[in-house]
């Protein structure tokens, strides 16, 4: 503990005339208190000259303020040459400095103080190697807050095991990053993204060795990669380990199926204004379909093409919905109102799915609720279907999955309407490059080009003028941050 002031130092004072330049500010007063600003020692100096000092300094014998130091300012900034002041038995130079700082607080006990103020006082009773073990302790408890509140933990139970990767697999693994490389543009791939580029090649893509009870018993089996569950698998595994061994990059593959939400704090105020002025007008988007006749939104069918859409989607501001396989009904409530409050002509839905029974249905139930749930007349409800259909799948010798599944409720409808046909393709089949340009040529189908293009022009010269803005606005707030 900080030794407290000697018995006796704080009585016999006496009370004496000193010049005001002669009284010295005591060096560890900083260590306690803030100085103060001008305006409050200004407002000091009014209050002196006009009722008089109310209080005297006190100092020590070898003239250091003990208590005062603004009363010594406002007479400084009043030109005072002398003051009476309380005189303590005592030589600051005789003192050790923790003992000097205990006779300055004791005597400022009546001051006006700031919570950091305070602090600094408290700090002079604080053992600093007791403050420290506390601390550790604090920050055990901390790290392990689990234990601490007895929360019930899991065992891990079991070992992870991966195989190495054989060289009758070496092959599959040289296709695998060929296909990964040629698509970097399109990163992050899905494992389907992956998958269906390997059907091009014919390649065997392992072995498997019969069981005793199977035929060919002690013989290899070459598996070939097909379009089959056991391929796409293999696939699946084999970027596992790639991924782990650093051989494919982590942000080359996603799964967008299984979101997370990742909150991006700022660490205090002062960064995120330093953001915003760094950032200053950045966000502006000029509304490039605020002229369109008509409200415009485009679907895809699940999750994992949904940041490839929004490639091309952004570029037209079109608001773009995913969906993994069929909607409940509140997005299509909520294109509804979209294009109630638009105030537009017509709604067109432009729809990526894949060419399956349910993706087939998926453009037709988006239909018929918009039609009969929500009540859009069909004269003014158009629904476009951009991929995958059978005319691309043929066109681009797509691998196909070769039928619809006999479990789909909507294999029926899908076989009769394709007069018997039960061929199917999924979306990743298309390469990205293709759909993204199918999809654009659809969308720049069904919107005025002429009108866009016009707004396109607008927001190039707002531009400007924002910049300008931008650089005058940012002057004036640099000194902010």
């Amino acid at each position: 503990m900080t030794p407290s002031p000697r018995a006796g130092k704080l009585t016999g004072r006496t009370t004496v005339r000193k010049r005001v330049d002669s009284l010295k500010p005591s060096p560890e007063n900083p260590k306690l208190y803030d100085a103060e600003d001008g305006d409050e020692i200004d407002k000091l100096a009014d209050s002196i000259d006009r009722i008089g000092l109310q209080h005297a300094p006190l100092v020590t014998q070898d003239n250091y303020i003990v208590s005062g130091h603004r009363r010594h300012q406002a007479l400084q900034r009043l030109g005072r040459k002398w003051v009476t002041c309380e005189v303590l038995p005592v030589r600051r130079a005789d003192m050790d400095p923790a003992e000097y700082l205990a006779l300055i607080r004791e005597c400022n006990l009546q001051r006006h103080k700031t919570v950091a103020d305070e602090i600094r006082e408290e700090m002079l009773d604080i053992n600093p190697d007791d403050a420290h073990a506390e601390l550790g302790r604090l920050r055990v408890q901390s790290v392990y807050a689990t234990h601490a509140n007895r929360v019930p933990m899991l065992k891990i139970e079991g070992t992870k095991k991966r195989w190495a990767i054989g060289e009758d697999k070496q092959e599959h693994v040289r296709l695998i990053l060929e296909v990964i490389e040629g698509r970097k543009a399109y990163w992050p791939l899905t494992v389907r993204g992956v998958h269906y580029p390997l059907l091009n090649f014919d390649f065997v893509r392992g072995h498997y060795w019969p069981k005793k009870d199977e035929p060919d018993h002690g013989h290899a089996r070459e598996l070939r990669y097909r379009n089959d569950r056991g391929s796409y698998q293999a696939t699946s595994e084999l970027l596992t380990r790639l991924r782990l061994l650093g051989r494919v990059p982590w942000e080359a593959l996603t799964d967008g199926t299984r979101p997370a939400e990742v909150w991006r704090p700022f660490d205090n105020a002062r960064e995120f204004v330093n953001q915003e002025i760094t950032d200053l007008f950045s966000g502006y988007w000029r509304n490039l379909i605020q002229s369109q006749p008509n409200h415009v939104e485009v679907v895809c069918e699940k999750n994992t093409i949904y940041h490839m859409v929004l490639r091309v989607t952004r570029q037209y501001q079109l608001v773009t919905t995913s969906g993994r396989g069929f909607n409940s009904i509140d997005p299509w409530h909520e294109m509804y109102e979209r294009y109630q409050d638009s105030g537009k002509e017509r709604l067109i839905v432009i729809m990526l799915s894949d060419y399956d029974p349910e993706g087939e249905m998926i453009p037709q139930v988006c239909g018929r609720t918009l039609r009969d749930d929500f009540g859009v007349p069909e004269h003014r409800l158009t629904i476009i279907k951009a991929g995958v259909t059978r005319e691309q799948a043929l066109r681009h010798a797509l691998p196909t999955m070769a039928f619809a599944k006999e479990s789909s409720s909507n294999r029926d409808w899908f076989v009769e309407r394709n007069d018997g046909e039960e061929s199917v393709w999924e979306l990743e089949a298309l390469d990205p490059a293709v759909m993204l340009a199918e999809l654009e040529a659809t969308i720049r189908g069904v919107l005025d080009m002429t009108l866009f293009n016009a707004e396109v022009d607008r927001e190039r010269a707002e531009s400007v003028w924002l910049e300008a803005t931008r650089r005058r606005v940012r002057d004036l707030l640099r000194d902010v941050g």
